[in-house]
């Protein structure tokens, strides 16, 4: 017996050390083609990786950190293109939801709703224009992936109001931004009040990423170092970083306010003070005043004490002296004195006249047909215009109209219910504020701006999914389990 066993022994014994060399030359050959430390990362990830798409909340929690704390990574190794963290996200959460959508539950199909056909025929138009427009430059791979993924962002906004099927998941991904939005701002903050040098050292040490060098990253108004430092976080762009966290306070104020909030209400407030000090920092005019009209319509709908609040923290900017050069940098942009307005004056002429060339479809996201003509403006509904003509505005505005139609519809069953209001406003309010900045900024409908596109139309889902909660199921307590994942978090 032993005899006849030996020869099996010895031959389990040779195919295991076959494995064992195979597995040592496919590594030392990729360690030979790309950079070590890339494979040493790949093997960190890959489990990383496999858990998060294993469940759609773990999938869903990793696209708000990438959005808020790695909103510009890219990997450090080439893959015929170099894709970012945000599109490996974007990819997971797919792959979760299509997993669990297999597997025995099955209880997140998508949804029709009345943004739905809108929002699918933004994405036709879009891909209309951008074929229509190719003509007019150079297609580089870089235009088509950033392409890609504005049309990704749209279509990924009807994939999230699928997982977001119910209360308890919209307060978890509240929860998230929140938290999420916090430490990001804890991040600006740092970088500003550091020294010059060592923020430059840390942000250029994250050159294999993606990131810039040098001493252009940081920020200053109208690029002067001699008046005011921006705070940029991890985001680059002062007024993107401002956008987001305009976002992530807009969803937040309710809470502070809700009887029964995400969180305990202690741990709100300071998330709300940490994000509100960053948006300050930043010097973003266009996402202070969206947050501010946030504030002001909570007040006059639901929560009259933000008014009071609002009142408070005006008259503190208007008599503190730390406040003085930014009440000043408003009061400039008010007169148009100022030469980062002056521009964007001149930035709405040329786009106009853009616009008046090529009303129906635009030019679309390569290049101009004509020299004197360019992409480009500090305004998102003129970029709309001039990208995807005034047929891409109008249906840009049908789903606009369309997502706050179906909120005044809503309204009276969702007012209700304390928990669903605290949402249903949060949501509404990032989407309305993201809104108004978009007359001065353009980043929430940029090819450029990934991170920025992905977090307006995931606000843009979760206002729709609160509007979906039928009668009664705002107020059920139905199981979450990552709501009491941290208990001393939960309120």
């Amino acid at each position: 017996m032993a005899s006849t066993s030996l020869p099996g022994l010895r031959a389990h014994r040779l195919l295991l050390i076959a494995l064992c060399a195979l597995a040592g030359l496919t590594v030392g050959a990729l360690a030979a083609l790309i950079n070590p430390l890339a494979l040493i990362g790949l093997v960190v990830a890959m489990p990383l990786g496999l858990w998060l798409i294993g469940s759609v909340p773990r999938a869903l929690f990793a696209l708000v950190v990438v959005i808020g704390i790695l909103p510009r990574f890219a990997l450090p190794a080439r893959l015929g293109f170099t894709p970012t963290f945000l599109d490996l996200s974007l990819v997971g959460l797919v792959i979760a939801w299509a997993l669990h959508q297999l597997g025995v539950r099955r209880d997140l199909p998508l949804r029709r709703t009345p943004i739905s056909v809108p929002v699918l025929l933004l994405a036709l138009i879009a891909l209309a224009t951008f074929i229509v427009g190719l003509p007019n430059g150079a297609l580089t791979p870089l235009v088509l992936r950033r392409f890609a993924e504005l049309v990704l962002s749209l279509l990924m906004s009807l994939l999230i109001v699928a997982v977001l099927p119910d209360l308890p998941s919209h307060e978890r991904l509240v929860r998230w931004m929140l938290l999420i939005g916090a430490l990001s701002a804890v991040i600006g903050i740092v970088l500003y009040v550091i020294p010059d040098d060592l923020a430059i050292r840390v942000l250029s040490a994250l050159r294999p990423f993606g990131y810039p060098t040098g001493p252009g990253v940081l920020r200053f108004i109208r690029d002067d170092p001699a008046l005011m430092q921006r705070a940029t976080g991890l985001w680059i762009d002062p007024n993107a970083f401002g956008g987001y966290l305009l976002v992530a306070g807009a969803l937040g104020l309710p809470q502070l306010l809700s009887p029964r909030p995400v969180m305990r209400r202690w741990l709100v407030g300071l998330c709300l003070m940490l994000i509100g000090s960053a948006l300050v920092l930043t010097v973003s005019r266009g996402a202070m005043l969206g947050f501010a009209l946030v504030v002001g319509l909570m007040g006059v709908l639901r929560y009259r004490r933000l008014l009071i609040l609002m009142v408070i923290v005006l008259t503190l900017a208007l008599v503190l002296p730390q406040t003085r050069e930014l009440v000043q940098h408003f009061a400039e942009g008010f007169q148009g004195r100022d030469l980062a307005t002056q521009m964007r004056f001149g930035e709405y002429k040329d786009a106009l006249r853009l616009i008046e060339r090529y009303p129906v479809l635009g030019v679309g996201f390569v290049g101009t047909p004509d020299v004197d003509l360019y992409i480009g403006v500090s305004s998102m509904y003129l970029l709309i215009a001039q990208q995807m003509g005034l047929l891409g505005v109008a249906m840009f505005a049908i789903v606009i109209v369309t997502l706050f139609a179906g909120a005044v519809r809503a309204w009276p069953a969702i007012a209700r219910d304390s928990r669903a209001v605290a949402v249903f406003l949060g949501a509404h309010g990032a989407v309305l504020g993201a809104l108004f900045s978009g007359i001065f900024d353009h980043y929430f409908f940029n090819i450029d701006f990934h991170n920025s596109v992905m977090l307006f139309w995931m606000m843009i889902a979760l206002a729709v999914s609160s509007q979906l909660l039928k009668k009664g199921e705002a107020a059920s307590e139905r199981s979450d389990p990552f709501r009491h994942a941290i208990p001393h978090l939960a309120g």
